[in-house]
C-alpha cells in the first residue's frame, strides 16, 4: 500500500496510487479518471502502449465505467467476456480489453467524482477478483484526499475573498488604507534590497464638502467615484490606487523616478479636466537613504502647497 501520509494535493496522490498499481497489479493501463461533460476524462495515467494521455477518455455512456457504475458491473473483473454487463461495450472492443478494474471515486456529498481505472488486453484468472477489498480501498483513500485538497482549495478561495474584502473601500473599489500601507512597506522593502525607484501621488478632491452639503451626500459619494475611476484609469496596472479616506487618494508608483511621476500629476490634471473634475495634487519620489513614510508625508506637503497656490 503506498503511503499517502503527507500528501497534499490530489495529484500528489493519484500518481503515488497510479505508480503502486503499476507495480503491484501491472496492466496495459491505469488511470485516475473525472466524469465531466459526458466523458470520461484521464487525469493521470501510466505509461502504456495504448497511445491513452491525460486528457483523452470515451463518452461516459460507452465506457466500462458507466456500466459498472449505472448497470452494477463488477469492479474487479478478471475476463469481460463473461460479464452480462460489459459484453458488447463499444470501448473495450476498440481497446480488445479482457480485464478491467473500475474504482469508484466519490464526492464529499458521496455523487461520483470519477473512477480509478484499469484495462488489459489479457484473461486474468479467477484469484484477480480477490484483489478488489484492497483496490477499493485504495479508492477509498483517494477519495479522502481528493475530498481534503477541494476542501483546500474552497478554503483557500474564501480568504482570497475576505482578505480582498478586508482590503477594498467599499465606496470606490481601491485598496483602503491598510492596503496602501501594505503595499508601501513592501515597496519600501524593495527600494533598500534592489535599489528601485519609486514614487508616490496624493490628491484631494475639490468641492466634496460643498457638494455634500448643497446636494446630499449621494451626491458626494457619486463624486468620489468618478474621481476613482479617474485616477485608475490613468495610472498603470502595476500602480497601488488606494483611498485614504474622505476626499483623499493616493497612487504609489514602483519604479518610477521624479520625472516619470510629473508626468504621471500632468496626465491626472488633463484626465481629471476632461471630465470636469478638479484635485490639489503633490507628488515626491523615495530617496536613496529616505523612508516611504518620509516619501508620503513629502508628498502630502506638495498637496498642501498646490491648494494654496490654486486657491
Amino acid at each position: 500500500m503506498p503511503p499517502l501520509v503527507g500528501v497534499s494535493t490530489f495529484d500528489e496522490a493519484s500518481r503515488l496510487v497510479l505508480d503502486y498499481l503499476q507495480e503491484q497489479v501491472p496492466m496495459d493501463f491505469w488511470t485516475v479518471s473525472r466524469v465531466i461533460d459526458g466523458r470520461q476524462v484521464y487525469l493521470d495515467v501510466t505509461p502504456n502502449e495504448l497511445d491513452l494521455a491525460v486528457g483523452d477518455g470515451p463518452s461516459w455512456k460507452e465506457s466500462l465505467c458507466h456500466s459498472m457504475w449505472e448497470r452494477g458491473g463488477p469492479r474487479v473483473v478478471p475476463d469481460v467476456s463473461q460479464v452480462p454487463q460489459y459484453a458488447g461495450n463499444t470501448a473495450a472492443r476498440d481497446l480488445s480489453v479482457a480485464s478491467y478494474v473500475g474504482i469508484p471515486l466519490f464526492n464529499e456529498d458521496n455523487t461520483l467524482f470519477g473512477t480509478v481505472c484499469g484495462i488489459d488486453t489479457s484473461v486474468r484468472g479467477d484469484a484477480f477478483a480477490d484483489l478488489e477489498p484492497q483496490l477499493e480501498l485504495l479508492g477509498q483513500m483517494l477519495s479522502v484526499v481528493r475530498n481534503l485538497d477541494a476542501q483546500g482549495v474552497w478554503l483557500s478561495r474564501q480568504l482570497e475573498a475576505t482578505l480582498q474584502e478586508a482590503e477594498t473601500d467599499v465606496l470606490t473599489g481601491l485598496r483602503n488604507r491598510p492596503a496602501w500601507r501594505r503595499a508601501c512597506e513592501v515597496e519600501e522593502a524593495r527600494h533598500h534590497r534592489l535599489g528601485d525607484q519609486a514614487s508616490i501621488v496624493v490628491l484631494d478632491v475639490d468641492g466634496l464638502k460643498q457638494v455634500n452639503d448643497h446636494e446630499g451626500h449621494a451626491a458626494g459619494d457619486a463624486l468620489l467615484q468618478h474621481m476613482a475611476t479617474v485616477v485608475r484609469t490613468s495610472c498603470r496596472r502595476t500602480d497601488v490606487v488606494a483611498r485614504l479616506g474622505g476626499d483623499e487618494f493616493a497612487v504609489l508608483c514602483p519604479q518610477t523616478t521624479a520625472g516619470g511621476v510629473t508626468h504621471l500629476v500632468k496626465r491626472l490634471r488633463e484626465e481629471l479636466a476632461a471630465v470636469g473634475l478638479s484635485a490639489s495634487i503633490g507628488a515626491a519620489t523615495l530617496e536613496q537613504a529616505g523612508t516611504i513614510t518620509e516619501t508620503e508625508a513629502k508628498a502630502d506637503a506638495a498637496m498642501y502647497a498646490d491648494k494654496r497656490a490654486r486657491r
